[in-house]
């Protein structure tokens, strides 16, 4: 359902820094590099995440509630993108545990820009 997200930054190169180190550790790869906006994907027919500098020419901000979350292939590759992300300048929202569910583990960080991500892994049931 969804082909992609992408967020506002103030610093194009230092985004793409930033996401190159903590989306290549779920293997994503830049697939499309412009100076106004980077993409990054892990297969062409999955799911892109892109981040921007503002068509408008107004300065990026952050949505209040608005989150995109990152799949990890198990719980130890969650706690390693959120540490990467913490390392190369990100902040914690939220360290990585078990949350809700039995087997929805997932950690909370913020990007240098303030946009808000989770990484997660869920390998638990869904009930209804």
């Amino acid at each position: 359902m969804i082909g992609y997200t992408m967020v506002g930054t103030r610093d194009i190169k230092n985004a793409g820094n930033f996401f190159d180190k903590v989306l290549g550790i779920l293997g994503a790869k830049r697939t499309m590099d412009y100076e106004n906006f980077i993409v990054w994907n892990i297969t062409p027919d999955q799911p892109s995440f892109s981040v921007c500098l503002p068509y408008d020419g107004k300065a990026a901000s952050v949505g209040n509630g608005v989150m995109t979350a990152f799949n990890a292939m198990s719980p130890e590759q969650v706690k390693e993108v959120y540490d990467c992300a913490l390392k190369n300048g990100g902040t914690d929202e939220g360290a990585p545990g078990e949350r809700t569910t039995p087997g929805f583990y997932i950690g909370y960080f913020r990007d240098p820009d303030g946009n808000k991500f989770a990484v997660f892994n869920f390998s638990g049931e869904l009930g209804n």
